[in-house]
């Protein structure tokens, strides 16, 4: 991985009554706490991305007319052939996220960046050695578990950021090898980890909190990242035995909350 990802990125809007434009901004503006974080462009043919009315037959026009169908989620009825993404309405923020987030993802993927290894393979050489230093604490390791690209990734840099050695699964498997090699603060596990991962996070979050009461080690702290906000999926995480759930679209104050309750020599500048 390389600091060359931006961590922000515009988001155009094209038609919608004045009410889900305000819904829509109001959201944008609570989601520039989180990584990837999305803005409101001015500009259609500058903005990154686009969100368009699908019932809107201007606004399909203007996005077509500016080629940008292949950068856009339509929202409504039926989207135009060639579009990114659709959804239905209502209009639901959180789902908005989630096809930007998707779409990100697609166009990193494509960067001459190093692929799968990058994100599959432990990396445990890259983190700000400075910051760390100047609070005067040890480095700890800190293992991510997800399968998507982009939450790794992002998720990555944040902890980077913050003086953390952080080491990357896209699975149960990956996050079981990585776990006979290091010795883990903290963990960070989503409950979808995909077809190819032999356990969910809520199985992987439990085999890790039983696997640390047999080392009477304790093992690491695990919090669990997903788009399920519900207080039935929150019961489910504390049944596993998680220290913290945060859900998607991660925001910052979420986040450095439980970094401060579960790590007690994390001190953010």
């Amino acid at each position: 991985m390389t600091e060359r990802i931006r961590t922000r990125y515009s988001v155009a809007l094209q038609g919608f009554s004045d009410f889900e434009r305000d819904g829509v901004q109001s959201f944008l503006r609570l989601a520039e706490q989180r990584a990837p974080a999305y803005e409101r462009a001015a500009d259609l043919g500058e903005a990154d991305f686009v969100l368009a009315d699908a019932d809107q037959p201007a606004a399909i026009a203007a996005v077509t007319a500016a080629g940008r169908l292949a950068d856009a989620v339509f929202i409504g009825a039926r989207a135009p052939a060639g579009a990114a993404a659709h959804l239905p309405r209502p209009i639901e923020p959180t789902r908005i996220v989630r096809e930007l987030d998707l779409l990100l993802e697609q166009r990193l993927a494509l960067l001459d960046e190093p692929p799968q290894a990058d994100w599959v393979a432990s990396d445990s050489g890259r983190f700000d050695a400075a910051a760390t230093a100047a609070s005067g604490r040890a480095v700890k390791d800190v293992l991510v578990v997800d399968d998507s690209r982009i939450a790794l990734k992002f998720l990555q840099v944040r902890l980077m950021r913050l003086g953390y050695r952080v080491h990357l699964a896209r699975n149960s498997t990956q996050a079981l090898d990585r776990m006979t090699v290091h010795s883990f603060a903290l963990a960070f596990i989503d409950i979808a980890l995909g077809a190819d991962s032999p356990m969910d996070g809520l199985q992987l979050c439990q085999f890790m909190k039983q696997a640390g009461r047999d080392a009477q080690g304790g093992g690491p702290k695990v919090v669990l990242v997903t788009g399920r906000a519900s207080a039935a999926d929150r019961v489910r995480g504390e049944l596993a035995g998680c220290d913290a759930y945060l859900a998607k679209p991660l925001m910052a104050a979420e986040f450095l909350q439980a970094l401060r309750r579960l790590d007690p020599d994390f001190k953010p500048e």
